[in-house]
């Protein structure tokens, strides 16, 4: 348990559950906040996309979206890109490292840190 506690300090406060079930649900709803920010950040970003009094700024924008990056100006399918590429990267990177019974607080407590830096980058 000693392993699983230091990793919690900063994604979610989580310090005062005392079981690996217990970090687990917290971890997970505290990811599940974050990502409810997230999907709030994105949607505020094509809207905020979709105002710009341009002619040529949502065209570009759209195109620069679905051209360069392969994604879309759809923030529920770019939500679900970042979600599906965060929980592969999180994976790989921790299963280089630790296995074991908290794999899956060490993989969330990752999202939530990866989730955090996306948000700082939208501006919340």
């Amino acid at each position: 348990m000693a392993l699983i506690q230091p990793s919690l300090a900063e994604p979610g406060d989580c310090s005062q559950a005392g079981t690996t079930v217990e970090i687990a649900s917290c971890v997970r709803t505290a990811l599940e906040a974050k990502d409810k920010a997230l999907k709030q950040a994105m949607q505020a970003i094509a809207s905020e996309a979709a105002a710009v009094p341009s002619e040529d700024f949502l065209p570009l924008w759209k195109d620069t979206l679905t051209g360069m990056f392969n994604s879309s100006v759809d923030p529920a399918v770019q939500f679900e890109q970042f979600r599906a590429a965060r929980s592969q990267a999180c994976v790989f990177m921790n299963s280089l490292a630790l296995q074991g019974t908290g794999f899956g607080i060490f993989v969330t407590n990752c999202e939530i840190k990866l989730t955090n830096v996306l948000l700082e980058k939208l501006g919340n």
